[in-house]
């Protein structure tokens, strides 16, 4: 509890300092009625839903210094697994020439340091969009997922610093046996339309994650129960979290890299905290018009052009 309040303090220090750099910061009925859980694994966030289960890590630590990439993983029970790629929009956004340049490689190494994956980088990839690129991994990744403890993989782009990370095996595959299992009593809660609202509050979680706070710390049971028991029985209130977890991941993936700790911070002192404290006093309406301010602050700054217009329809 101590440790708790001296973080809530610091996060409240350093976001009040970041306002003084950012003070002005450049929500689908199935939200009501979801069928979704997850779960921490170490650094991996395992996911189930009614018809899928899998694990993803948003932002890997990189080995090597100088890699100006954000690097997301997701891999699936069957153990495939992708990766997106995200580029700096202010100093290195991706060059259309990553999709065809054979010099851009992917790499991974097996357990004993020898070589599994030595291969073009977009042998199986998406378009670049909003400045990332979703990569299939090879399925000689497969194996490394399912039976090593740790797997070594590096993005290489041609005159740029390699970017190489390691991946915790064991909490992998740990997450990917308990989101199966909770897939498959998912799916039995759907086939009983019993499916109650996601436990996940995007935004809120990882400012309380940035804090070093944990998944049922005061911030997010308080804003979990406000959404439960008061927003989703008001008029409009099931559209307007449906418009969250539509909008919220896309602002996620596009806060900058760069200083992405202390704007989540910023975001914590001045919007998570105040709109907590305000539904724990019954404040509902303050705790609504603060956390709509910040979907709408967000959504100026971050949000692809297409979805900060089906927000505005939502709001």
């Amino acid at each position: 509890m101590i440790m708790n309040t001296r973080r809530r303090a610091l996060g409240l220090l350093v976001g009040m300092a970041a306002a003084l750099r950012f003070p002005q910061l450049p929500l689908a009925a199935a939200a009501a009625k979801d069928c979704f859980d997850s779960k921490a694994f170490g650094p991996w966030k395992a996911q189930a839903t009614d018809t899928q289960a899998g694990a993803r890590i948003s932002e890997v630590q990189f080995a090597t210094s100088g890699c100006d990439l954000r690097i997301e993983v997701l891999v699936a029970a069957s153990f495939e697994g992708k990766i997106v790629v995200y580029g700096d929009p202010d100093k290195t956004p991706l060059p259309k020439k990553v999709l065809i340049d054979p010099e851009n490689r992917l790499i991974a190494w097996s357990e004993d340091g020898k070589e599994a994956v030595n291969e073009p980088l977009c042998g199986n990839c998406t378009a670049i969009v909003d400045n990332k690129v979703s990569i299939v991994l090879p399925l000689a990744c497969a194996p490394l997922f399912r039976e090593s403890k740790s797997i070594d993989l590096a993005v290489r782009l041609a005159g740029q610093e390699e970017c190489r990370f390691s991946l915790d095996g064991e909490s992998l595959r740990a997450g990917l046996a308990w989101a199966s299992e909770r897939q498959t009593a998912l799916a039995e809660t759907r086939a009983e339309d019993k499916c109650t609202s996601p436990q996940g509050c995007f935004i809120t979680s990882a400012c309380c994650e940035a804090l070093g706070l944990a998944d049922d710390c005061f911030e997010l049971r308080a804003l979990r129960r406000y959404r439960d028991d008061v927003l989703a029985h008001e008029p409009g209130g099931a559209d307007a979290i449906a418009a969250y977890y539509a909008l919220a991941p896309s602002i996620l993936a596009r806060l900058p890299r760069e200083g992405r700790k202390r704007l989540l911070l910023f975001i914590y002192a001045r919007y998570v905290l105040p709109s907590a404290v305000a539904a724990t006093l019954g404040l509902n309406a303050l705790a609504y018009r603060l956390y709509r301010r910040m979907l709408r602050d967000l959504a100026d700054a971050f949000a692809p052009e297409a979805m900060l217009r089906q927000w505005d329809r939502a709001a």
